[in-house]
């Protein structure tokens, strides 16, 4: 039945549409739809692809950051980069809205690339960037997910977390060594954000990527909650420890900025 479906699918499709693309938006469809987890065997149900078809575009989905996966279920569901295609995640939306100003000027300031980072799950996810003019530059594209551990605005958001909630989180983790530097226990990480939650703010010693350093501050919601960080990443040897401190009250009067932009009436 499942083969006639996709054998049998050129037929009513129009003479221009590519069935790899009209079966990967029929998937994407079917993950919305569920509101939720789903596995690989009900989204062959729901789109009537073979479970092979489902597993290879899923495969490619997640890679690009569009679905993910979780692995204690090995169910699916809508990534956090889908809300960057469109309104269906109000909340990035506006937060971006709010921010680009104060990005933008911080970047015009310190002339190094911003980033405007969010915890979702057990990672920090990229939903906005202004990149510098240095010839030099790095390029983390909107959307991606990295490790909260090893990352500047990741040890800042997460060192918010109520202590319950943020223990579950670190349970989850993959205390992988990315570099040399990466922080590989739980214990290390517990006293590195105890002194993030005490300083207001974390660096990234080539903990994730070795050369790369990053700052990072958080963005204080209404409710005097983080709803997101601010972080700073450059070439380690452009921005030496002593460099990162010294830009940190211009990145948290930009963080304030966001802020404020919250509360603002719209015009």
């Amino acid at each position: 039945m499942l083969k006639e479906r996709e054998m049998g699918a050129d037929v009513a499709r129009p003479r221009q549409s590519v069935q790899s693309v009209e079966r990967t938006l029929d998937l994407l469809e079917a993950l919305a739809a569920a509101q939720g987890e789903v596995s690989i065997t009900n989204l062959a149900q729901r789109t009537g692809l073979h479970v092979s078809t489902v597993h290879r575009l899923l495969a490619t989905l997640v890679h690009r950051g569009y679905v993910r996966q979780n692995r204690e279920s090995s169910r699916y569901y809508l990534g956090s980069k889908m809300a960057l295609l469109g309104e269906g995640a109000p909340r990035y939306t506006e937060l971006r809205l709010q921010a680009q100003t104060a990005l933008s000027a911080l970047t015009d300031l310190i002339d190094e690339t911003t980033n405007l980072v969010v915890l979702e799950d057990t990672a920090a996810v990229y939903i906005d960037q202004v990149q510098c003019k240095q010839v030099v530059r790095l390029f983390t594209a909107i959307g991606n997910r990295v490790p909260l551990q090893c990352t500047a605005a990741g040890k800042v958001l997460l060192s918010y977390v109520p202590a319950d909630a943020r223990d579950r989180v670190i349970e989850r983790l993959d205390f992988r060594s990315y570099t040399p530097r990466s922080i590989a226990s739980r214990s290390a990480l517990v006293a590195a954000l105890d002194g993030v939650r005490r300083s207001g703010y974390a660096l990234d010693e080539e903990e994730y990527q070795t050369g790369v350093r990053c700052v990072a501050v958080p963005v204080l919601g209404l409710d005097g909650q983080p709803v997101a960080a601010i972080s700073v990443s450059a070439p380690a040897h452009r921005l030496p420890r002593a460099r990162a401190v010294e830009i940190l009250p211009a990145m948290r009067r930009a963080a304030a900025a966001v802020t404020a932009n919250m509360g603002a009436p719209r015009r």
